[in-house]
């Protein structure tokens, strides 16, 4: 089968380490495999060990390199001992992938009850805060440090019962433009992706428990949100982690502070 014209090739990251939150399962683990296989050396973090190590060993069987950092973004020491690791001795960090997330409750607001939005606010906020603050010095002796940061185009369209993902994820934005004008005099990039609709099994769990608050089935659910956007279809998870790619690498060493969106058209702004 001829391959069509224009297909995208990752950019060759030998030499660069690279550090994935959230890269047990779903995009993250698509993003660190993309990065492992395109040279970089990887360091991957999420709360539970077994689908790290999986996937290390995974990464590493196919002739990459990944090392496993079990622990949650929202504990700082967990973080300093995460980038310290991946900096090692020559104290450099190339890219950082900021993915670790949590859905959050669909609740309405008035039924949330604090934890739950603390809960929320700390893995899919704070936890960008710390890594980022950690990592700063690494990257700044990259020369040009990259900050990718995967939020969500919940943040910036209604999602009715959505309301602590919806604020972390316009949270992100924010933290990424005023980040990118700090962190400019030091050669670091940082950019946002907003996915919609990336078709995996999180979603799936997010699709089910929305359909079900609103008494219709999951079936119905997809063909509404699908119909939203301009190529009538879900995006994936290779689709995210594709611009991932770019981001990190030299062709966008000029672009910063701005935020992605990958949702097939449904979120233009």
């Amino acid at each position: 089968m001829t391959e069509r014209p224009g297909v995208f090739r990752n950019p060759d990251f030998t030499g660069a380490v690279a550090v994935v939150t959230g890269a047990g399962s779903g995009i993250g683990a698509a993003i660190a495999r993309d990065l492992a296989a395109s040279g970089a050396r990887v360091v991957v973090t999420g709360r539970r060990p077994g689908p790290l190590e999986a996937l290390c060993a995974d990464i590493t069987a196919a002739g990459g390199c990944a090392e496993p950092v079990p622990g949650s973004v929202t504990d700082p020491d967990h973080v300093a001992a995460l980038i310290h690791r991946a900096a090692g001795a020559d104290g450099v960090i190339h890219i950082l992938v900021n993915n670790a997330g949590t859905p959050g409750p669909t609740t309405p607001l008035r039924d949330l009850p604090l934890s739950d939005w603390h809960e929320t606010i700390d893995t899919n906020l704070t936890g960008v805060f710390l890594t980022c603050r950690e990592a700063i010095p690494f990257l700044g002796r990259a020369g040009h440090g990259k900050i990718v940061n995967i939020g969500s185009a919940t943040g910036k369209r209604p999602l009715v019962n959505r309301a602590s993902y919806a604020a972390a994820k316009l949270g992100l934005v924010g933290l990424t433009r005023t980040l990118a004008h700090e962190l400019g005099p030091d050669g670091i990039s940082v950019n946002t992706i907003s996915p919609f609709l990336v078709h995996n099994a999180r979603l799936d769990g997010v699709i089910a428990t929305m359909a079900a608050a609103r008494g219709i089935s999951t079936e119905a659910l997809w063909q509404e949100y699908t119909q939203e956007t301009a190529f009538g279809r879900a995006v994936t998870e290779a689709d995210v982690s594709r611009l991932v790619m770019f981001l990190a690498s030299s062709a966008a060493d000029d672009i910063t502070g701005e935020d992605w969106n990958v949702t097939a058209g449904s979120t233009m702004y």
